[in-house]
């Protein structure tokens, strides 16, 4: 057999005749091969060809409790073609040998059948197949091998979730639960039932409320120990630099930190650590530097240094350990350095998982122009950067059921920086009047707190916002498992800023699938502007252009809702604030 250009000239001895046989594409189907490491690099014994050989239980025949199985062996006793009916079948009886060689108990032999039914797709709803030394083909068979494979998948796509696999029995999994916990009651046994599927990510934050509780509770502590702190730091700067430096009682992106000596600069410092929630620890750490870097790239910063605390799992080997942290750095040094942050240092330990946070320092030659939560007007347009649903998306991927062009999307968009975005906003500086990223606490969450820090707006008492949810982008895969009503572990807490939605369940009833998400926890989300209407369409286009930006939608607006304005007051869902009713919420547009 010869190759030609789209075609295949076939060659015979006893023949000059040179039949050519046309194609569109041509697929070369070869038996298996072996790894060569198998036979370089490894003490097992193998075949010429480089397979491991083993016995008929599976165990390597010149390594006893080593077993392999599927298209890398050869078994001695029972030679059989390397296909996968061979390597699926095996697997039971493989699983009994390893439980009964942990175990001390004899390991049982295992026969593999010596026919099987092969069946090969045409592409046309047609199917051969043979088996010993017959042979079929017609379209039942295509039917037969249609289900024979659906039948496969589905054994990998519907799973049983790891909460039902961990609560068989009656007593669902009761002895193994602390005694203090099941003196909380049946919510708190529950919570501890389920803590095995906890989100990763900026899903396994603490909630919005219990965090502003701590915060506050510390910044009352810290006040009655200095003698009124507050009053002496606003004596020593000016009015307006109070304005624009962030009082820890709004809780803003990052701490700025106003440099003595050194004509009116700032710094810029914020932290980020969460746990890992996928199985590739470079990807990881690119997505964990992002992630760090958004307290940043909201204010408008220049992000300089970041300090890395990594913690990697166990191992018996260092060389495991050292690559890990090799891949997971190099991940999260390629996106730092994509933004010009320098990792310079960092804690490494072993802990029960893979886990990583940046401590990272950035600086502003002038911080009256830094971006701030503060500073909506009412009019202003509702600017967001990247699409939403990373929190189900993940939490979906935990139960399997997370499809693999879904995960691509989502991981395409995490590794984005907010830093382009964040530079074009700079240039756009006059019509940008506040700005934060969607993180953890959810798009509603956010932008909940980017309304809680405006006092006032020109003209009324208090501004809200209006949500166009069709204009949101989701990831597809948010949706479906927002479909299978599937989320996040954080969104419990989450939701508790619905008491901002002034139509909370009318929005929920008329968008079951993307309403939820705007509560949904998001690890490198983008960033949320209130942009003045006449300089929006301008900035999204420029956003648009822009490569570092996967994509820029005009989400909502920013409006009035003073008790003057507000004609349907008695139908407003109120959020509290410092133990009183605020007047500022959100709105869906139905």
């Amino acid at each position: 057999v010869e190759n030609a250009p789209m075609s295949i000239l076939l060659l015979s001895k006893e023949s000059k005749a040179q039949p050519v046989i046309q194609f569109h594409e041509c697929l070369w189907c070869t038996s298996a091969g072996a790894d060569a490491w198998l036979s370089a690099e490894t003490p097992f014994e193998t075949t010429e060809d480089g397979f491991l050989k083993v016995k008929s239980t599976y165990e390597c025949v010149n390594f006893p409790g080593v077993f392999a199985a599927g298209d890398c062996c050869h078994m001695e006793d029972h030679p059989r073609p390397k296909a996968g009916v061979f390597a699926v079948r095996a697997g039971p009886p493989l699983k009994e040998n390893i439980i009964a060689y942990l175990t001390g108990k004899r390991l049982k032999p295992h026969t593999p059948q010596t026919k099987f039914l092969g069946l090969i797709s045409t592409g046309d709803k047609y199917a051969v197949a043979s088996r010993g030394c017959f042979t079929f083909e017609g379209a039942y068979l295509w039917r037969l091998k249609d289900k024979i494979d659906r039948t496969w998948m589905e054994g990998y796509t519907n799973l049983s979730s790891l909460g039902a696999m961990n609560n068989h029995g009656k007593d669902g999994g009761a002895h193994n639960t602390p005694l203090g916990v099941a003196q909380k009651g049946p919510d708190v046994m529950a919570a501890f039932a389920a803590s095995s599927m906890r989100c990763g990510g900026c899903g396994a934050k603490v909630g919005a409320t219990t965090l502003s509780r701590v915060l506050d509770a510390v910044e009352k502590r810290r006040i009655s120990k200095t003698n009124n702190a507050f009053t002496l730091m606003e004596s020593s700067i000016d009015k307006q630099s109070t304005k624009r430096l962030p009082a820890s009682r709004q809780h803003d992106d990052a701490a700025v930190t106003l440099l003595p000596k050194r004509g009116g600069g700032a710094m810029i410092q914020s932290i980020d650590f969460f746990r890992s929630f996928m199985s590739d620890p470079f990807l990881f750490g690119k997505i964990a530097a992002v992630h760090a870097l958004s307290d940043c790239h909201a204010m408008g910063a220049q992000a300089q240094t970041a300090l890395a605390l990594a913690v990697v799992p166990y191992a018996a080997d260092e060389a495991i350990t050292e690559s890990t942290l090799i891949d997971m750095l190099s991940g999260a040094s390629d996106a730092l350095g994509a933004d010009d942050c320098e990792l310079v240092g960092g804690h490494t330990c072993e802990g029960a998982e893979l886990a990583l946070g940046f401590s990272v320092s950035g600086y502003t030659d002038d911080p009256t122009k830094l971006f701030r939560k503060q500073g909506g007007k009412v009019g202003d347009k509702i600017v967001l950067t990247k699409p939403i649903g990373t929190g189900a998306l993940f939490a979906s991927d935990m139960r399997s059921k997370c499809k693999g062009w879904h995960m691509a999307e989502a991981v395409k968009n995490m590794t984005k920086s907010n830093g382009s975005a964040s530079k074009l906003a700079v240039e756009f500086a006059n019509g940008i009047h506040a700005c934060t990223d969607v993180t953890g606490f959810g798009l509603a969450g956010h932008l909940l707190e980017m309304l809680m820090a405006n006092d006032s707006a020109e003209g009324c008492s208090a501004i809200g916002a209006i949500l166009n949810i069709g204009d949101i982008p989701f990831l597809g895969g948010a949706l479906d498992a927002t479909s299978q009503e599937i989320f996040s572990s954080l969104q419990k807490q989450n939701l508790r800023s619905r008491r901002s939605i002034a139509n909370h369940h009318e929005a929920l009833k008329a968008y079951p699938t993307t309403y939820p998400l705007l509560f949904d926890p998001q690890t490198a989300g983008g960033l949320l502007f209130f942009v003045a209407p006449d300089m929006c369409d301008a900035f999204v286009s420029r956003l648009d252009e822009d490569e570092g930006t996967v994509c820029a939608s005009v989400i909502g607006d920013v409006c009035d809702y003073s008790d003057e304005s507000d004609e349907k007051k008695d139908d407003i869902c109120t959020i509290m604030n410092d133990d009183k009713p605020s007047k500022k919420m959100i709105s869906v547009r139905l």
